[in-house]
């Protein structure tokens, strides 16, 4: 995919939430490169500098902090259509805190950190209030809901997302173990169905 189809893509995902004229969305068009990755695909570690945000055009990604005992907590998922990138290493200007991995093959299109004009503002800082956003709902998922209102919760918010995560990673997002997931992920399922 090109630049100009990864922009098409980004404006449409964006049309209702970012009101920018064609001239401001042909300022980013020069800056960006559209790449193609394989999954496992690091696009930003923990430790280093974010130079870089995402536009996700196909594809799945992951946040990840690394324990001290080694193990990988899953933070977020992102699929098609976000930006992708650590804002508060780019609003602090300091070292990444958390890791972004592909899942899955991904195409994405990156624009540079540098805010030289209102277009790249206004994509940024609807990106920092989706993040606000969904940062806020997990935090009270995490601190009010039993384990199964948090995978019922994550089932109806990304229902492609069982079949396309390992469990393992589902499991580490709900704060739950691998173990408790596969023992009672359909008994979940089923007792939604039935209320439903």
């Amino acid at each position: 995919m090109d630049n100009k189809s990864a922009l098409a893509q980004m404006r449409k995902a964006y049309g209702d939430h970012v009101t920018l004229s064609d001239a401001e969305w042909d300022t980013i068009l020069p800056s960006m490169q559209t790449i193609e990755v394989p999954k496992k695909h690091q696009l930003q570690k923990a430790g280093e500098p974010s130079t870089t945000h995402y536009f996700l055009v196909e594809g799945l990604v992951r946040y990840y902090y690394l324990g001290l005992d080694g193990k990988e907590h899953n933070k977020a998922f992102y699929d098609k259509g976000h930006i992708v990138a650590s804002l508060s290493a780019i609003i602090l200007n300091e070292p990444a805190r958390y890791y972004i991995e592909t899942i899955e093959p991904s195409t994405l299109a990156t624009l540079p950190h540098v805010m030289n004009s209102g277009a790249r503002k206004e994509l940024f800082n609807h990106g920092c209030q989706l993040m606000l956003i969904r940062n806020e709902r997990r935090e009270a998922e995490l601190l009010t809901m039993t384990a199964k209102e948090r995978f019922l919760q994550f089932h109806r918010n990304f229902p492609s997302y069982l079949d396309r995560i390992p469990q393992y990673h589902i499991a580490s997002y709900l704060g739950i173990t691998p173990v408790a997931l596969s023992r009672f992920k359909e008994e979940w399922l089923t007792d939604q169905s039935t209320k439903s």
